[in-house]
């Protein structure tokens, strides 16, 4: 996923605040794990892996937020979303020349999630090592729809079986 005008998706690390240039989602089978990867206009790359288990509650609380937001259809459906896709965010290869990691190259276990909503319903997801620093996503409807495709094409790369209570209401792209 690439962004051109992606500017309500921030990237915060201690202190640091950034605009999202792109995101991605690889299944790594030696490692049985997604990795996240998203890196920033300013040329930072945070690299998250996510095990089974902690892709499943993550995609529960992007599900939920998607049926706050009005459900798929609704958000798939709006402007904004069409607009992203119109300009190609989906289509663009993630480039992966970024040599700045501030979170380590190898990048961090996904452990915690935490969530909030600000008052125009934009979505702040946390997450976090165990120990040490993590990443803030900040996510508009038509962003948290995009992650969530991104996250289901990686669930279905990885050949995962999650409940079908966790994937039900993203079957619209």
């Amino acid at each position: 996923m690439s962004s051109e005008g992606f500017a309500a998706l921030l990237c915060r690390i201690s202190g640091m605040t950034d605009k999202l240039h792109q995101m991605n989602i690889s299944y790594i089978p030696k490692e049985d794990r997604l990795l996240l990867r998203i890196s920033t206009l300013q040329g930072d790359e945070f690299r998250v892996w996510l095990t089974r288990r902690y892709t499943g509650l993550l995609f529960k609380i992007l599900n939920k937020q998607m049926e706050k937001s009005g459900g798929v259809p609704t958000v798939a459906a709006s402007d904004e979303t069409r607009k992203l896709f119109k300009a190609g965010a989906m289509d663009q290869k993630y480039d992966s020349d970024s040599s700045n990691f501030p979170l380590g190259e190898t990048g961090f276990l996904a452990f915690r999630i935490n969530t909030g909503e600000s008052p125009d319903g934009i979505l702040h997801l946390e997450i976090s090592p165990e120990q040490g620093q993590g990443i803030t996503l900040h996510l508009t409807n038509p962003l948290l729809y995009m992650f969530t495709n991104i996250l289901n094409q990686g669930i279905d790369k990885a050949g995962w079986q999650l409940s079908r209570e966790d994937t039900l209401s993203m079957q619209v792209h």
